[in-house]
């Protein structure tokens, strides 16, 4: 069963990386690619497959973006709701992206936090 699970995200993520290859080019392209990779690479085979290819290509080039505008010992986050007429992309639940230098436990005191005021996660 695990390695069927292995094979639904490693189809997703190929998807995500073929929209890549078709919407950037060069070097952008490759280093787009390589993050894709890196950023689907642990997530649930399950959410991946539930997702649209777009929306996955949206989220990842998203928070890539932001990170490119972010200095070494900034913090950055955006919350928003992704539209495709302003973000490319869309989704139908509300998107927190943070991006720092390594923290600890910052991911479980956010989702705790998240928790406490009754919202829910539906993926991290």
């Amino acid at each position: 069963m695990a390695f069927a699970m292995d094979s639904v995200r490693e189809e997703a993520i190929e998807r995500v990386v073929e929209t890549v290859r078709s919407k950037l080019t060069g070097k952008k392209a490759t280093a787009a690619e390589a993050f894709v990779r890196r950023f689907y690479e642990n997530v649930s085979a399950r959410d991946l497959a539930n997702e649209e290819c777009e929306d996955l290509y949206g989220a990842a080039l998203s928070l890539w973006g932001l990170a490119a505008a972010r200095k070494p010992g900034e913090a950055k986050f955006r919350v928003y709701n992704p539209r495709f007429d302003q973000n490319g992309w869309h989704s139908t639940h509300t998107v927190i992206e943070i991006l720092n230098d390594d923290m600890p436990f910052l991911v479980d005191s956010v989702t705790a936090f998240l928790n406490q005021t009754g919202t829910t996660l539906h993926q991290v």
